[in-house]
Order: C-alpha cells, then structure tokens, then sequence
C-alpha cells in the first residue's frame, strides 16, 4: 500500500512550483483572454437566477446581452463556481481553477501512462505534461483556461476506452462517456482532433485481443460515444445548428485565419523564447511556441531505440509499437502546425475551425509526453542506484529547463471591485463582443446599454416606469406613455425571446442597427415581460441530456450494487 502512494505522491510535490504563483493571495496577471473573471461572473448570476444551463450573458455585448454559453464551452466555470459557493473572490476563483487544472491534468496523464509503464513512467509523463512550455503558455500567457482544461481530459479517455477493450467491465464505458463528455463540454476544436486519436488508439488495442468479440467491443464503445454526445447534448446540438444565428465567420477571417499562424521548425524545437505578445504572421511572435527541449528529444531518442532494435531483433513488444505510433502521432500534429501542411489544411477544411495551427501544440504535448514513460519503463528495470540518479537528473533537467515559463510576465494586486469597475469593466464587456453577436445586429454597440428602456421614439414622449424587476434571461416593468410611441429594450434579438404586454403574447420588430428589440404601444400604462425562452433544438438538446444522466446514475448505481 505504501508503495503504491509514494509515486502520486512524489508527483504533488513536484508540479508544486507549476502553480506556486497561484498561490499568491490577492495577485492576478496579464493575460490574452482577460476574460475569465466577467465570464465566471455571468455564469454565477444565470445559476443563481435559474437559467439553467446558462446561455444568454446579460451584461457582455456592453450591457446588451449575447448567448455566449450557447456557444462557448461552460465546464471551467462550473468547477469555479464550486470554488464561488465556497466563498472566494472571483479573482482567487480563477487561480484556483487554474491550480486545479494542474492538479488534476497531471494525475491524470499518471493514471494512463503508469498503467501501460508503470509508477516511474506515469511520473515522468506526468512531470513532462505539466512542465511542457505549451501548458504554461495556456496558463500564465494565453488565459486559455478552456483549451488547457481540455488537457485534462486526453489521458482519461485513452486510459478508459483501453481499460475496458482489456477487461470489458461496463463502468470503464460510463467514465470513458464522461470523460469525452467533459472534453466537448471543455473545447470545440479539440474534440476535432482528438476524436480520431481515440479512434486509432481503440482500434490498436481492439486488433490486440485474442478474443474475437470484436464487433461486441465496437458496439459498446459506439454506445459510450452516443452517451458522451447526450450528457453534452444541451450544449453541442446549439453549437451544431444555432451557430449561424451569430456572427462567427469573423472568429475565422483576417487575423483569425488560419494561414496566419503557423509556427516555424525554430519556434517549435530550437528557440526559447518568452513573452506576452501576440501571435503574428511570420516568425516575428510575441509568444513561444517551444515544444520543449526535454520534450521532443527524448521522444525522438525512444523511436531512435525502438526503431534500432527493430532492425536487431525482428520485432518488436505492444508497448514499443504503441509508443512508436504515439510518437508518430505527434510528430504529424507537430507537421499540421507547421507551414507546409498548409495542403492538408485546405483539403480538410473543418481543421480551419481550429483558427490557430499552433493550438495543435496541446496534442503534441500530451503524446509526446505520454511516450516519455517508455523511459521510465526502461529506468525501473535497472538497479537501484541507477533509477534513482536517472530519475533524478532526467526531473531536475525538466524543472530547471521549463520553470521560468511558469510565472506571468506581468502580474499585480487586483480586486474584484476593482476588476468590476472603471476601464476595467468596459473592457470586459466588450471584450470579443463580435464573437457571438447575434446576426440581428449589423453592428456591435459603441456605447454602453441604459436600463430596461434604451431609447424611445418620438425621442421627446413623456414615460414613467415603474416596478422593475430582471434577470439575466429576462425582464419585466410598467410603463405609462404619454401618448403612442415604439420603445427600444436594450436586448438583442434572438430566438427565442418570448414577449407578453399586457398579460398577452405580443409581437416584436428588431431594429435593424444595433439588432435591438423593439415595441410599437398605444399610450396608456402597460405591463411588459420578456423571457428568453427554447428553441426546439435547445429543448431536445437538454432533454437528450437529462436522459443521458439518467442512464448514467442509474448504470453507475447497476454497477456498485451489482460488485456490493
């Protein structure tokens, strides 16, 4: 028992100085994505007001509201609000999940890599995930606390389709559906391309059963894969087929296009370089987009090793051929981020979604890494006093050649007020404020929403409100006209915002510029309620997944009581 906890245990020391900034009360950092704090706000304020799942962020868009968890993947702020409900500022929230991203990535690439190499090679897989340069970038540069949460998920999944193609026991489908449902929850485009990773490493291990219940084994990973799609289905099938009600082709043009970010054979094996500026067309980045020293060379030493004894020996173990195909694997990743796979990318177009080819990087660590316990598979098989100094140096190298990466460039003391205030908030709410902008809207606004009524025309009626109430989702008030008038709310349109005057259904025109709601009323006074209600697509989507996790607990629940 002990020796089976001296490694994790090892291993929590060690990641330690990745997150050891994150421990700093009261200071936060500069980052691309300033955006963590107002979106974990928003996602506060839709849970505590019952829009649940949260879709529409009342005070992005400069007050007027866009559907922004329709679209962008909500899980790094469902595990903030645990934090949140704990009683932590915002500011400590982010740290905090950004710590818990470390923690958890970490254990996990140990959970898959010392199952296949045992305790020493999960260790320094683990060590070499979460001291790669790409998971500092992610963290302490980019702000990318989404794609970096994506990160946690590679080796669950790995780890739970091999578990159960070996033992088919069914718990191992319901975690590997949990897993992949967390990854779609987590980052679009990373579903992408690991979608096909799993495929090839499933069918790897499928061809390695004696056994011939190949088409049962299919089936029940096909079965994982449709109850993956239902527990995220309330917010994939939006992301499927309500994408064009927004304005998402400019999240894909000019700067966004892919052609402009390719990363160079210096930038990704040679150079270490650091900063905080942005990616840019050429070789001029303000960014690293290192691979990692330790990270490519002992790789590309193993496929050396394998490939050598290959030629001695005629062949090879299950454990050499999958390290040598993963190794493979991430050496084509590595290709896709470079220039000359521009064919590729024109060929399979999907792949543009992607927008950044250097966003390829996080696969490319995570199998790269992952290979790096075939060194430790080899390190255990020696004496003692040679696994110890081995591991020693090969450790000491890693920290020392990566740790600097891992404190922001800039950083300071900030508090919440002060985040939620002045120049700071605008920037918040208008930060990527054509990202999701609803198509209603053939411009953003240029200036800040005004409460319940945004503007009334003629401009000179007299009005009196009275009784306000809202939400995030939602808005009621009285008002008492002077005489006929159209009045402006300071919401967008979009499906499906369901308007009652008066306690009756009433229609609704959407002004042309800023994509506003609008009311044509008679004078008089007059109750107006307005709800952001479901489509179709969003009712299917969340009872696809009310059903999913009613077949998940009650599977998980078969299953304990079945081993009790």
């Amino acid at each position: 028992m002990k020796s089976k906890f001296i490694y994790p245990l090892i291993l929590f020391v060690l990641i330690i100085p990745a997150f050891w900034f994150l421990l700093k009360p009261g200071i936060y950092w500069n980052m691309h994505d300033d955006m963590q704090l107002i979106r974990q706000m928003e996602m506060e304020k839709c849970l505590k007001d019952g829009q649940i799942p949260c879709r529409w962020t009342p005070d992005l868009g400069y007050g007027y509201g866009y559907p922004l968890f329709n679209f962008y993947p909500p899980l790094p702020y469902y595990v903030g609000q645990v934090y949140r409900e704990i009683g932590f500022s915002f500011v400590e929230t982010i740290k905090y999940t950004a710590i818990l991203q470390f923690v958890f990535s970490a254990f996990a690439m140990y959970l898959l890599a010392s199952s296949l190499f045992g305790p020493i090679g999960g260790l320094l897989s683990a060590l070499f995930y979460t001291y790669a340069p790409y998971h500092a970038l992610n963290i302490y540069v980019r702000g990318a606390m989404n794609e970096a949460w994506a990160s946690v998920f590679f080796p669950l999944i790995l780890y739970f389709s091999k578990k159960y193609i070996d033992q088919k026991h069914p718990s191992s489908l319901i975690f590997l559906s949990i897993s992949f449902s967390f990854l779609m929850l987590s980052h679009n485009p990373m579903v992408l391309i690991f979608a096909p990773i799993t495929l090839l490493w499933s069918i790897y291990w499928i061809l390695q059963q004696k056994t011939k219940l190949w088409f049962s084994i299919i089936r029940n990973l096909s079965f994982s894969a449709l109850l993956a799609f239902g527990l995220s289905a309330y917010f994939t099938l939006p992301v499927i087929f309500e994408s064009k009600l927004v304005q998402i082709e400019s999240m894909f043009t000019n700067y966004y296009h892919f052609s402009i970010h390719f990363a160079s054979l210096k930038q990704l094996f040679i150079s270490n370089f650091w900063g905080e500026g942005p990616s840019v067309w050429g070789t001029n980045d303000g960014m690293s987009f290192a691979i990692g020293y330790l990270q490519w060379i002992i790789p590309f030493s193993i496929s050396a090793y394998i490939l050598f004894k290959l030629v001695i020996s005629h062949k090879l173990s299950k454990l050499e051929i999958i390290t040598f195909l993963t190794i493979l694997c991430g050496l084509f990743t590595t290709f896709l981020s470079h220039e000359r796979s521009t064919f590729i990318w024109l060929l399979i177009t999907p792949l543009q979604k992607i927008q950044f080819p250097w966003r390829l990087l996080n696969i490319t660590t995570f199998l790269f890494s992952f290979s790096v316990g075939y060194l430790g598979y080899l390190i255990a098989k020696t004496n003692t006093k040679i696994r110890s100094l081995s591991i020693l140096i090969i450790v000491s190298l890693l920290i020392a050649l990566n740790i600097s990466h891992f404190t922001p460039v800039k950083s300071g003391p900030i508090t919440d007020s002060q985040k939620f205030s002045g120049v700071a908030w605008t920037n918040q709410v208008t930060g990527g404020i054509y990202d999701y902008l609803p198509k209603t809207a053939s411009t953003a606004a240029k200036a800040p929403a005004k409460e319940y009524l945004d503007e009334i025309s003629p401009a000179n009626t007299k009005y009196l409100l009275t009784g306000q109430k809202k939400g995030t989702d939602w808005m009621f008030f009285n008002i008492n006209l002077s005489s006929p008038a159209s009045i402006y709310l300071p919401l967008l349109g979009f499906p499906k915002f369901s308007l009652n005057v008066d306690g009756q259904k009433h229609d609704y025109e959407i002004e042309p510029l800023l994509g506003r709601i609008s009311i044509t009323l008679d004078s008089g006074q007059h109750q107006i309620y307005i709800k952001l209600t479901n489509t179709p697509i969003r009712n299917i989507g969340n009872s696809i997944t009310v059903l999913a996790l009613l077949i998940t607990v009650s599977s998980l629940y078969i299953i304990w009581k079945k081993k009790n």
